[in-house]
């Protein structure tokens, strides 16, 4: 994966995805993600993937997928409500 547009397609999310600091879905997100680049991770978030995933990077990787696709359909939107509409 290339780190630097992945970051950019978050730059874009969080400008236009409403609440995008108060949703509980992208804190999802966002942990999820740190698993599958290896980064830290406190016991909880480690015990709630293992609980709720099996630790399985497929499930993780498919869940990562569906956020993101809901994130970005609504940062669009909103995108589009903010600049033509």
């Amino acid at each position: 994966m290339k780190e630097e547009n992945y970051i950019k397609i978050y730059e874009f999310l969080e400008k236009y995805l409403p609440n995008y600091y108060f949703r509980d879905d992208v804190l999802k997100s966002d942990i999820l993600f740190r698993f599958l680049t290896n980064e830290e991770l406190n016991e909880n978030d480690r015990n709630w993937i293992k609980d709720e995933f099996n630790n399985n990077i497929d499930l993780v990787k498919e869940e990562c997928l569906k956020l993101d696709k809901i994130f970005l359909t609504e940062a669009i939107e909103n995108f589009y409500k903010i600049n033509f509409l």
